[in-house]
């Protein structure tokens, strides 16, 4: 009998396990539209959707570890928080079980994302946007305002984007298309970067190993640096533009639109290469060792680009 009683008694606590590990949720809070939302959760999925109420809703599933869940309002923000025993040595290499959430919000809210081992998806939000993430894929369409994106080992896929832009990523790739914005920065140590603007005036990119590629606006103030990695970029020059460009072993391609007034200043060492297709104007092969390079000027001179490498080609051309 005691066995019997032992065998129903770990049968009840089982299922009470997996009641808890399905646990869905369905909350709503009212907000006022500009207040700021941090939202906590550690793996999973996390959809944030725009509606026409002054209100947060909290619809899906909680991680299977969820051991509390807070949606409450703090001040003048409001707090969503599904707690794990990351304390104990949880671990997080996988995102089975995790959260999978879809938050509808006031598209004016201002908005942070905290997450170690998730996805993050987001669309047509203008109140402010702040990702951060260790692993995990962030997808964000028609965001303006601030715009933070930070992950690890993900990608940051975005489009239509209008604003103070900046991604960050480790090990992912950055694909930012029609961007809107005035100024944007980009990082990536192994991932490859993409741009593709008509209106960036002021551009940074920095990558390790990964390749970058923009076609942006007219630049005003650039800085785009790679070691390993090749670089691509296509723009027109403002008049008072200021570029500087600089890579190890990698190549550095220039493809200039419109009309031309600047100074260039490109020098290679260590064996690196210096083409122009703008002008007849050659480098100069230093007298002692393997460097070289290249002073001229295109019209009113009133641009300065400066490029530099180590053991990589420059190569200035027409778009």
């Amino acid at each position: 009998m005691n066995r019997i009683l032992s065998l129903v008694g770990l049968l009840l606590l089982t299922l009470s396990f997996t009641v808890l590990a399905q646990e869905e949720v369905d909350e709503t809070l009212s907000v006022s539209p500009g207040a700021r939302v941090l939202i906590d959760n550690m793996r999973g999925k996390v959809e944030l959707i725009v509606h026409e109420k002054n209100e947060i809703r909290v619809v899906g599933t909680l991680d299977e570890k969820t051991e509390k869940f807070i949606f409450e309002q703090r001040g003048n923000g409001i707090h969503i928080n599904v707690e794990t025993p990351q304390e104990r040595g949880f671990s997080f290499s996988s995102d089975d079980g995790g959260s999978d959430l879809k938050i509808y919000l006031p598209a004016s809210m201002d908005i942070k994302v905290n997450g170690v081992s998730m996805d993050v998806i987001a669309n047509e939000f203008n109140g402010g946007l702040e990702i951060r993430l260790v692993s995990g894929d962030v997808t964000v369409n028609k965001i303006k305002n601030r715009l933070l994106l930070k992950t690890v080992s993900g990608d940051i896929d975005a489009k239509d984007i209008e604003g103070d832009v900046r991604f960050e990523t480790v090990s992912g790739d950055i694909m930012d298309i029609r961007n809107s914005s005035d100024a944007a920065t980009y990082q990536s140590v192994s991932g490859d970067i993409t741009s593709q603007s008509d209106s960036i005036t002021e551009f940074t990119a920095q990558s390790v190993s990964g390749d970058i590629d923009a076609k942006i606006g007219t630049l005003r103030k650039g800085k785009m640096t790679t070691v390993s990695g090749d670089a691509t970029l296509t723009a027109a020059l403002n008049e008072n533009a200021r570029l500087e460009a600089s890579s190890v072993s990698g190549d550095l391609t220039f493809k200039w639109e419109g009309e031309i007034h600047a100074n260039f200043n490109l020098k290679s060492n260590a064996g690196g290469e210096i083409t122009n297709y703008l002008t007849k104007d050659k480098a100069i092969e230093a007298e002692w060792g393997p460097s070289s390079n290249l002073e001229f000027m295109i019209g009113e001179g009133s641009a300065d680009i400066s490029a530099t490498t180590v053991s990589g080609e420059i190569t200035l051309d027409k778009n």
